[in-house]
């Protein structure tokens, strides 16, 4: 009975993750990874240090030039992920960030930038709005970054700023009431929005 119900669930894992590939299967050769069809075909060839399958959406993120970057089937790099847990960013609310000469944005999950890249740094988004500042910088804090400096703002799913950035601190956000707790030359207090 075991074996049984092992077999069934590693049928249905291997399943969910053939049906997430979209036909392409990453697979290495001398320590790089590239992507062969079902038929065994060798459709990408192996140049990335890392890979991970094909997604629903039809891309794939892969290591390269030691960046995480997004790539379709006809191996174009879409863009480059915002690092994130030694991996590429996670989607939240339908949206990640990604990186580009030197500012961040935000990408579907087709790797369609839909948020320009014109901030130093974006929080996820949560309850539908990101934290944005500019001017602040990632310092190293042992095995992770910590965010210091620079002024916050406030941005909807559709990019528009509903807080302008000139806050020292976002401390809180009640997206339902459209107010956020703001710190501004020490004190802080509340901004509203429509």
């Amino acid at each position: 009975m075991k074996k049984q119900i092992l077999l069934f669930l590693s049928l249905v894992v291997s399943g969910s993750l053939l049906a997430q590939t979209k036909g392409f299967i990453s697979f290495e050769e001398n320590g790089l990874y590239g992507f062969k069809d079902k038929k065994g075909n060798v459709m990408i060839k192996p140049e990335y240090q890392h890979a991970m399958e094909f997604t629903k959406s039809g891309v794939a993120f892969v290591v390269l030039k030691n960046k995480w970057v997004c790539i379709n089937h006809k191996n174009n790099v879409l863009l480059e992920s915002f690092l994130y847990d030694n991996g590429p960013d996670y989607i939240s609310e339908r949206l990640a960030r990604f990186v580009e000469n030197g500012k961040m944005g935000f990408h579907n999950e087709r790797c369609q930038k839909v948020i320009k890249a014109t901030y130093d740094f974006v929080y996820p988004f949560e309850n539908g709005y990101a934290i944005v500042c500019n001017g602040c910088e990632l310092k190293p804090e042992g095995e992770h970054k910590r965010i210091v400096g620079g002024l916050y703002g406030l941005i909807n799913r559709k990019g528009k700023l509903v807080v302008p950035v000139v806050s020292d601190a976002i401390l809180s956000v009640d997206a339902k009431k459209k107010t956020a707790e703001v710190k501004e030359g020490g004190k802080t207090g509340k901004v509203n929005w429509k």
